[in-house]
């Protein structure tokens, strides 16, 4: 009778193993959250939107002009209307902007006056956050579910996955390395609308690995005029 009991023990306790070696599914497929979010984006008409990068403590400070701190509105043609913050060799200035098409417009903080530009030598270079958010959604790789969570009064799924250099370039304005970033998403359970993205890694050769950059979108298709100033 011990002997029978003791073999259904280490059968119930092979199950018991078995059974706690098995992982759970996600409850999302996080390949068909990131295409429904790729449809829901491309039909937004604008959002408001706060890009900041932070370096981590100790990173050396960049040559020459950074930027800080973005601030500001984009509409489904590209153009943007912001507020930056930059540093220049670890002086920091804030500067009016306008994005229209390929011209670009900076405020000099001094005279007031609007100075027009090409955008390949703007403050923000190439930066295009309606298309870059887009092309991460569409090319992030080995995505992952990581939880449901909140982001202000939204439900969000916060996903994860591996971001191309090349497609960072479009967030960070130019990106001159190799190495993928780490990227974390959070897009709308409800209305599958991206809430916030995050990218940790260099965009260039001296800078820091570890640098975080994170985009939060906002205010979604409210009216907004962006025109270039007079």
């Amino acid at each position: 009778m011990a002997s029978v009991l003791g073999a259904l023990l280490l059968v119930a306790a092979a199950l018991g193993v078995g059974g706690c070696a098995k992982s759970e599914k996600p409850p999302v497929d996080p390949a068909q959250v990131f295409s429904e979010s790729v449809t829901a984006m491309q039909a937004v008409k604008s959002f408001h939107f706060t890009y900041e990068v932070t370096k981590p403590e100790g990173a050396a400070p960049a040559q020459g002009s950074e930027i800080v701190r973005i601030v500001g509105d984009v509409t489904a043609e590209g153009r943007m209307r912001a507020v930056i913050d930059v540093e220049t060799n670890g002086v920091p200035l804030q500067l009016q902007f306008i994005a229209a098409g390929q011209t670009h417009y900076v405020q000099d903080p001094t005279s007031q006056k609007w100075q027009s530009l090409p955008a390949q030598f703007s403050p923000v270079g190439k930066i295009n956050l309606n298309t870059g958010t887009i092309q991460i959604l569409q090319r992030i790789a080995k995505p992952e579910y990581v939880a449901e969570e909140s982001v202000g009064d939204v439900s969000t799924y916060h996903l994860k996955g591996s971001v191309a250099a090349t497609d960072v370039a479009a967030i960070a304005g130019a990106t001159s390395t190799t190495e993928p970033f780490a990227g974390d998403v959070w897009i709308g359970v409800n209305d599958h609308l991206v809430r916030r993205i995050q990218l940790v890694g260099a965009a260039t050769s001296s800078e820091n690995p570890a640098t975080l950059r994170t985009i939060e979108l906002s205010k979604f298709n409210e009216d907004v005029t962006i025109e270039p100033p007079q």
